[in-house]
């Protein structure tokens, strides 16, 4: 038996109803709590993804988007040693301005190796089991970098969008938005593509993260294009069906947000919704989600 894991970033609960879209995620489904980071006010993909595949908190797993310092984790050490020097002497709303402007010219966050969990001695769902992790963020692996899976889109994606990492994200156009159309769901079907080869080597766990839907989340308000965010959250159900329409009868199909996503802000109603009711039996926040779903 395989279970297949598609970490959708940003899809909304709610809004999947809306859509009448929320058993096409997974006929079994949910809304799933999530938490906000402390310092952020705010439900942030760099720290839920490691709770969601560790089943335990921030404070357990020692992986935090920002301290109440005000600090960021970047990944290049010379910003970060101008970041930590620079609290001591430049005022926050300037040190917002310079990181957006790094963010969006290609500076990346510090995302962790899937060592940093064998080293920390932190269990994670992918321990003990025949595993495939795709793309998900802080449990980077080797074959991603050869394979030029995008994860964090603030370093891959600067050259199409303009994100600016203030109170409330938000990302706006550098190109034509047919364009950056294209370049998302080229990314997602392209990892989509390597699902479908795992399935076929038979895992016991094949964990795939897509931004896609995030992404999308926050364009929203800036496309003038009606019915926009709607017609990607079809495309990510059908993407989704066509998973699950090549999976084994024996195989489970799960779907996980780490938050929802509505009017270009982060909600609390982050989705979860399988193929097998008993897959999600006890997933009701999301540090346990995963890790509940695969025990």
């Amino acid at each position: 038996m395989t279970t297949v894991v598609l970490g959708w970033d940003g899809l909304d609960h709610r809004l999947a109803e809306e859509f009448d879209l929320a058993d096409a995620f997974g006929e079994h489904n949910r809304k799933l709590s999530t938490f906000d980071n402390p310092a952020l006010e705010k439900p942030h993909t760099y720290e839920l993804w490691p709770s969601i595949i560790t089943g335990v908190e921030p404070e357990e797993h020692g992986i935090h988007a920002a301290s109440e310092g005000g600090s960021a984790a970047w990944g290049n050490p010379a910003i970060a040693l101008a970041a930590r020097v620079s609290q001591s002497f430049v005022p926050e709303p300037v040190r917002t301005r310079v990181g957006r402007v790094l963010r969006s010219g290609g500076a990346g966050l510090d995302f962790k190796p899937a060592e940093y969990y064998r080293e920390k001695g932190i269990k994670t769902v992918f321990d003990g089991r025949r595993s495939r992790a795709i793309a998900v963020p802080n449990y980077g692996v080797e074959r991603d970098d050869r394979l030029g899976f995008v994860v964090d889109r603030g370093a891959d994606l600067g050259e199409f969008l303009d994100i600016d990492g203030g109170e409330e994200t938000s990302y706006s156009l550098r190109v034509s938005l047919p364009e950056v159309e294209e370049r998302l769901v080229s990314e997602a079907t392209g990892k989509l593509g390597s699902v479908r080869a795992c399935v076929e080597r038979e895992y016991d766990l094949i964990f795939v993260w897509l931004g896609y839907l995030d992404t999308v989340g926050h364009l929203a308000p800036t496309v003038d294009e009606a019915g926009w965010q709607e017609r990607a959250y079809r495309l990510a159900a059908r993407l989704t069906g066509e998973i699950h329409g090549e999976l084994s009868d024996d195989d489970v199909l799960v779907c996980v947000s780490d938050h929802g996503l509505r009017d270009g802000y982060h909600t609390h109603d982050a989705y979860v919704g399988a193929s097998d009711a008993a897959a999600i039996e006890g997933s009701s926040r999301c540090s346990m989600s995963v890790a509940a779903s695969t025990a």
